[in-house]
């Protein structure tokens, strides 16, 4: 896996925050880190700011050969992955479920 394309963004309030991108297979996947959290928000969606400021990034590194055409494709249509929340998966049989043959 690629290593993800970071900033640090800063609003006009004094606050900021870091973003960090990653592609996965046919979407990119947005994460948030608002400055004083200790979690990383995957739920939020990229303004048209972000965007821009990730095509800025990236045409950087396409002018530097560091990019996969495919990665440039997505980031144009506006591709993005929404995380779901990961549900844990026993891998003992539910006691409670009757079996009848």
């Amino acid at each position: 896996m690629r290593k993800p394309i970071c900033w640090t963004d800063k609003d006009g309030d004094g606050g900021s925050r870091e973003v960090r991108v990653t592609f996965r297979g046919a979407a990119v996947k947005w994460q948030f880190l608002p400055k004083g959290a200790e979690q990383w928000d995957y739920t939020s969606q990229p303004t048209e700011a972000d965007w821009q400021q990730l095509e800025s990034k990236l045409a950087a590194l396409w002018q530097r050969g560091h990019l996969v055409q495919h990665e440039l494709e997505l980031a144009k249509k506006r591709v993005c992955h929404t995380e779901q929340p990961r549900v844990a998966k026993s891998r003992y049989r539910n006691p409670n479920l009757i079996w009848k043959e």
